[in-house]
């Protein structure tokens, strides 16, 4: 009987392994190119019509959602904090919920969505933050709340708090829409949700955006 040539049977094993380990790393390549990536991106300007004409040559770039911004003074009791609202398409911004009421009827009266650290930004008359005893107050009754929102020009109006925020968990929101209708000419677009496919295509879209200010958040 023929001697088997132990020396061959193991240089056939260490390639099968080193086949079956360059076939899953080609395959999970491939997965993370059709894999679709979501993140928010915030500049210090207005955006213009040629800035978003140059955002949309990102490749890989299959939707961009713009958001506004309005900068306004919220009054909660005897606390207030001058702050930027954001105004979102609720639909497509990408949003975790603490908390929220099923139905909120949009009308004149502004309606907000709030991070759950947001509440920390109010300050009272000495410049103190509330303490997380009445942050966790307001939260437990959010719906009750009322709070005064001014704008420079000495508009006011009353508004109320639909929702509490777990992510983005520092900000405060807006329907799109309402925001426009209310605020009109005050509203700026300065941001947006930008969704590309392929893990290649978002770094190197993160890199481009980094590079030219914009603030970009997972």
């Amino acid at each position: 009987m023929k001697r088997r040539n132990i020396y061959k049977d193991i240089v056939f094993l260490a390639l099968g392994c080193i086949f079956m380990i360059w076939t899953a790393h080609v395959v999970n390549f491939w997965k993370q190119q059709q894999k679709s990536f979501t993140f928010c991106i915030q500049s210090q300007t207005e955006f213009t019509d040629d800035a978003v004409k140059e955002l949309e040559k990102l490749t890989g770039l299959y939707q961009f959602t713009p958001t506004a911004s309005c900068n306004l003074t919220l009054q909660l009791e005897e606390y207030t904090m001058e702050t930027v609202i954001t105004g979102i398409e609720l639909k497509s911004y990408p949003l975790r919920w603490e908390s929220a009421q099923q139905e909120y009827r949009r009308g004149t009266a502004p309606i907000l969505f709030f991070g759950q650290e947001a509440f920390q930004g109010f300050a009272d008359v000495n410049g103190t933050a509330p303490g997380k005893s009445q942050v966790l107050e307001w939260i437990s009754r959010y719906q009750e709340l009322e709070l005064n929102l001014a704008q420079e020009s000495g508009q006011e109006l009353r508004g109320k708090i639909s929702g509490i925020l777990e992510e983005p968990s520092a900000g405060i929101y807006m329907d799109w829409e309402q925001m426009r209708e209310i605020y009109g000419k005050s509203v700026k677009i300065t941001g947006g949700v930008v969704k590309i496919r392929g893990k290649q295509n978002m770094e190197k879209a993160r890199e481009i955006l980094e590079g030219s200010g914009f603030l970009v958040e997972f």
